[in-house]
C-alpha cells in the first residue's frame, strides 16, 4: 500500500510556437507565431534547437498550465486556446494544447515533437471558455507628450541643411 493518497500533478512538457515551422502548406517555412497560422492539412517541423520547458497543469481541464521560468520569479499561467491533434508520419498520435502566455504562443504536450519527424495538423478543437488575460499598457502615451495645442508643430525638429 502507498502512504500517499493524493495523485500527483502530471508534468507537461512546453514548447514555444515559433520552434515549430510549417514544412508544407499554406505557410510553408514560416514559424508559427499565432493560432491562426495553424491550418488543417500543414505538415509541420519542430526545429533542433527547440527549448521544451516544464510545465504543470493546474486544474484537471487543462484549461492552464503553471510555467517555473526561475526559482526567484513568480509563475507564469498558460491559458489553453485550443486541443490540436497531430499525426507523425509515423503513424503517432500526439494531443497538444495551444497556450499563450504573455502574447506569445506556446505547444503543450506530454511529449516532445521529435527532431526531423513530420507532424500533420488533424485536427483543431477550440476552447470556447478560453479567456486570454489582456494586455494593458501601464503608461499611456498621451500623457507623456504634452504639446501646446495653439503650435502644430510642437514636437517636430528643425533641421540644418548641410553643404
Amino acid at each position: 500500500m502507498s502512504a500517499a493518497t493524493e495523485k500527483l500533478a502530471s508534468r507537461f512538457k512546453a514548447c514555444p510556437a515559433d520552434g515549430v515551422r510549417a514544412e508544407f502548406g499554406v505557410c510553408r517555412g514560416d514559424p508559427i507565431r499565432h493560432i491562426q497560422d495553424l491550418i488543417l492539412g500543414d505538415t509541420f517541423l519542430p526545429k533542433r534547437d527547440a527549448n521544451w520547458l516544464s510545465v504543470m497543469r493546474t486544474d484537471n481541464r487543462n484549461a492552464c498550465f503553471a510555467l517555473e521560468m526561475a526559482a526567484n520569479a513568480p509563475q507564469q499561467s498558460l491559458v489553453t486556446l485550443a486541443e490540436l491533434i497531430f499525426m507523425s508520419t509515423t503513424g503517432r498520435r500526439i494531443d497538444v494544447f495551444a497556450t499563450v502566455c504573455n502574447g506569445a504562443l506556446f505547444f503543450v504536450s506530454d511529449t516532445e515533437f521529435q527532431a526531423n519527424v513530420e507532424y500533420v495538423l488533424i485536427d483543431i478543437q477550440h476552447r470556447p471558455d478560453a479567456v486570454v488575460p489582456e494586455l494593458v499598457p501601464t503608461n499611456t502615451p498621451a500623457a507623456k507628450i504634452a504639446r501646446r495645442p495653439d503650435h502644430a508643430s510642437a514636437g517636430a525638429a528643425k533641421l540644418r541643411l548641410i553643404g
